[in-house]
């Protein structure tokens, strides 16, 4: 039997084990996949590291920068870029306009100038267009969300915003229409990432004396008898449970659950993402770009970057490279995948002048089913409800899918320090 029993070896549930183990329990880490690390994974192909999408690491707590300093690491600044119909912003759109042609920049002025006030009970469009006038909104955030969430803004709940959008002042917008020497409004002043050993490199400290089973994927949960079944067909009971697997994967596996739990976590979906990763044999794709993100929406990936630029290490010496983000969900089908993915991105690398086929010696595409937790409208509330069974159980969810929250790691990994006080421990 196991004393503490965590389901998915992330950022969360490594946590979760480490103060479990602080707290003087013994923990045992039921892994999916035969690799630790979720969504903070990374992958080799022929020399060059890539991690599962862009990571990088900021902490705005002590317990999470106490293990950031442990690794070896690189500081990059914030300097984010945006793409559109063959012009470079600087990011935030809003108060960066200044590549724009004249009529275009007084057309969004005067829609910012214009904008309505605040209502009561917004959905996520109109609190675009309540913050940036609907000129901005539409052509921006509104054209980036049909990109990244996979629907329209009007779907969407104001509830995940908190400080990931930048709200400008008149003056500023102002300012960035004139010059491009604004300074940076980015949330974060700087960013962090390992030397050697992708993003998961941070994580490596925690796992010390863990004991971590890959390949034990758990299909089936009886919290009345306190075990849980494989899909190997193994059992494993346990004396505490501790889940960062998605909410609704683990509502739904659970023995005897309600017909409104399962029906309400039916209506709980993330996007997904499709991954298309490319390495040249040049030193210097994509200029001086990080990571940037892309407007146009003939061009199906939302977002960018580039993994030499966060460590030389992540590729071989005089080589460089590219990954780029395609989300799709149960709202927006992934429209092609595979080699006419990968076809799709090299045209449009080109065509955004980033890089040439003809230096490109390694690609590849592969998906991660689960991307970022979308906040449709009303999911609060279902998610509220599915959690408060999942709790009854004498089930602790952790971690961005199990909390079925917005989080960064440094979110997830505090989520995973409730199991050192879980409250149905003695």
């Amino acid at each position: 039997m196991a004393e503490v029993l965590v389901i998915g070896a992330g950022v969360a549930g490594l946590s979760a084990a480490v103060h479990a183990g602080r707290a003087g329990h013994e923990a045992v880490i039921f892994e999916a996949k035969e690799r630790w690390g979720g969504l903070l994974d990374h992958f080799h192909l022929d020399g060059f590291r890539f991690d599962n999408a862009v990571h990088f690491a900021f902490s705005n707590n002590d317990h999470y920068e106490a293990v950031l300093g442990l690794t070896d690491c690189i500081t990059h600044r914030p300097e984010p870029y945006n793409y559109e119909q063959g012009r470079w912003l600087k990011h935030p759109v809003q108060n960066n306009l200044c590549p724009l042609p004249v009529e275009e920049k007084v057309e969004a002025i005067k829609g910012f100038v214009e904008r309505p006030e605040r209502g009561e009970d917004s959905n996520y469009g109109q609190w675009l267009v309540e913050q940036f006038g609907r000129v901005i909104a539409e052509r921006y955030p509104g054209r980036y969300t049909r990109k990244y969430w996979t629907v329209p803004a009007e779907q969407l709940s104001t509830d995940w915003i908190g400080n990931r959008l930048y709200r400008p002042s008149l003056e500023e917008v102002l300012f960035g229409a004139m010059t491009g020497e604004t300074p940076s409004t980015y949330y974060l002043p700087e960013m962090r990432y390992p030397r050697r050993g992708g993003y998961s490199a941070f994580l490596e400290p925690l796992l010390e004396d863990l004991d971590i089973k890959t390949g034990r994927e758990v299909v089936y949960i009886d919290p009345a008898k306190k075990y849980v079944e494989c899909r190997d067909g193994s059992r494993e009971y346990y004396r505490h449970l501790v889940s960062s697997m998605p909410l609704p994967e683990l509502a739904k596996m659970i023995e005897g659950v309600p017909d409104a739990v399962f029906e309400a976590a039916e209506t709980l979906w993330a996007t997904s993402i499709a991954l298309v990763s490319l390495g040249f044999n040049v030193p210097q794709v994509a200029g001086e770009h990080l990571w940037f993100y892309i407007y146009d929406e003939e061009i199906l990936p939302a977002r960018a970057h580039a993994p030499y630029r966060k460590s030389p290490a992540n590729t071989p010496e005089g080589c460089s490279s590219l990954q780029f983000e395609t989300y799709y969900s149960r709202h927006k089908p992934l429209p092609c995948s595979g080699e006419a993915l990968i076809e799709h991105v090299i045209e449009a690398a080109e065509k955004m002048q980033l890089a040439s086929r003809r230096d490109l010696v390694v690609s590849d595409f592969r998906t991660l089913p689960y991307g970022n937790v979308a906040f449709d409208r009303g999911m609060i509330e279902r998610r509220d409800f599915i959690l408060d069974y999942v709790k009854g159980q004498g089930i602790l969810p952790v971690g961005r899918f199990g909390e079925w929250a917005y989080l960064w790691a440094d979110q997830s990994y505090l989520s995973g320090k409730k199991a050192e006080t879980l409250p149905f421990m003695v």
